[in-house]
């Protein structure tokens, strides 16, 4: 865990011109203070990974026009934008075509599972749950008598009707397909499997899971009811790595911004971890910057002053 100074960023203290220059000026001097003794400063920021539900999006599922025009500023300044989500990576074709990641972005989908260069569409990195994997899922969720989803052909597919993916298929725009068997439907490859529950019984879940099968797969809680299973390869984190190599960039050069468990790694390990205002405390514990909530305009916030340390700077 590393430990940093948290700073909490308030809409009114941003609107206050006097506020806005005591915080610059805090931040001017909070990279080279970290409690991990990183030395990075706002100027070296050459990518900023955002997380999108609860995060860029507020709680209408939509991008703030504050937080559409710090981004497009940003873009302007030549640094990278990458969008980094749980969500399947066709849920987050119209957000990216938005911010205009067509001329140059990347998409990190399936929590980091796969990696789309959107302005080519080239998926330039995939790793899957096998079917043998997918099996092993099945089976012990079956023991716990829990519900489980994932994807085939465009589609949600499940065995059971349950109000959890009915939330997963409002927020994605897929389609639910139920299914007699997982096992017979998935042939190949899938990017992940949900296991759906109210979360009281997610977070026992996680808990036994993490126990029994913590070897073999990447375990997070991306919302309160949703349990995700990844290859034991794959983080959001490691997602940003391929992006570092193909960019030539260092990740202490890459700003991470995201609320949730599945945010957690990139958060640590990227050179400036920033958590939302609504983000769990434990989350807040770990990142070096804590910004507005997602209905408050964090993430431009955040850009934003950014943008004016390295105005500064120059």
């Amino acid at each position: 865990m590393k430990s940093g100074l948290i700073l909490a960023l308030t809409v009114t203290d941003w609107c206050d011109v006097n506020a806005r220059s005591e915080w610059i000026d805090i931040l001017s001097r909070f990279f080279t203070a970290t409690g991990d003794q990183r030395t990075m400063n706002a100027a070296d920021i050459r990518m900023i990974v955002m997380d999108m539900d609860d995060t860029l999006l507020n709680d209408q599922h939509q991008i703030s026009e504050s937080n559409l025009q710090a981004i497009q500023r940003v873009s302007a300044q030549g640094i990278t934008i990458a969008l980094a989500s749980g969500r399947p990576t066709p849920a987050m074709e119209s957000y990216a075509d938005l911010l205009g990641l067509t001329q140059q972005g990347y998409v990190i989908s399936y929590n980091g599972a796969y990696v789309t260069d959107w302005s080519t569409q080239e998926q330039i990195y995939e790793c899957s749950l096998t079917k043998a994997e997918c099996d092993l899922l099945v089976d012990a969720a079956h023991e716990q008598n829990s519900d489980l989803h994932t994807y085939v052909d465009g589609a949600i597919v499940t065995t059971r009707h349950n109000p959890y993916t009915d939330i997963e298929s409002n927020l994605t725009g897929l389609p639910i397909r139920l299914v007699d068997s997982l096992k017979a439907v998935v042939q190949g490859t899938v990017p992940k499997v949900l296991l759906v529950a109210p979360p009281e019984q997610v977070t026992e879940m996680r808990q036994i899971f993490a126990k029994t099968l913590g070897d073999h797969f990447t375990i997070s809680i991306s919302k309160p009811y949703f349990l995700e299973f990844t290859n034991k390869q794959v983080d959001k984190s490691a997602a940003i790595d391929v992006l570092c190599a193909r960019l030539g960039i260092a990740k202490s050069s890459v700003m991470a911004i995201g609320d949730s468990y599945n945010d957690l790694t990139m958060l640590t390990d990227c050179g400036i971890g920033v958590a939302m205002g609504n983000a769990p405390d434990d989350i807040k514990a770990i990142a070096n910057w804590t910004t507005a909530s997602n209905n408050d305009h964090g993430v431009a916030l955040v850009i934003d002053k950014i943008l004016e340390q390295q105005t500064d700077l120059v």
